[in-house]
């Protein structure tokens, strides 16, 4: 009688795949943001709830229809650090949006939001 080998159990599959899954879910939430902490700092926060006020912003969703996806990308992050250009794209089922953002930092130390720019595409 050959004697059973003893294989990774069901409760290992069952934890590694709740981990894969937190994994996920956490990068899919939280590594946005905390990539552009790191790389912004103290703005971030600010374009982090102008890139999700815009997502579900009736004037933008209208014409672009649900959003499927979003990017991001600064412009023009000078050596001084207190003006940033921002621009970020929001794919929709029916149009893309493209929204510029030119932001300044006030004598107060606090960010502002100067002017935006939204520019859609078929």
């Amino acid at each position: 009688m050959q004697a059973k080998g003893r294989g990774f159990p069901n409760w290992g599959y069952m934890l590694l795949g709740l981990l894969a899954f937190a994994a996920f879910y956490f990068v899919r939430t939280m590594g946005q943001q905390t990539l552009m902490k790191a790389m912004l700092g103290e703005p971030a926060d600010l374009i982090a709830k102008a890139m999700s006020s815009a997502r579900v912003s009736p004037r933008i969703t209208s014409r672009t229809g649900r959003i499927t996806a979003k990017n991001f990308k600064v412009e023009n992050l000078n050596a001084k650090k207190d003006s940033l250009v921002f621009r970020f794209l929001l794919d929709g089922e029916r149009a893309d949006a493209s929204i510029k953002i030119w932001m300044t930092k006030r004598p107060s130390g606090n960010w502002e939001i100067v002017r935006s720019d939204t520019l859609f595409t078929e």
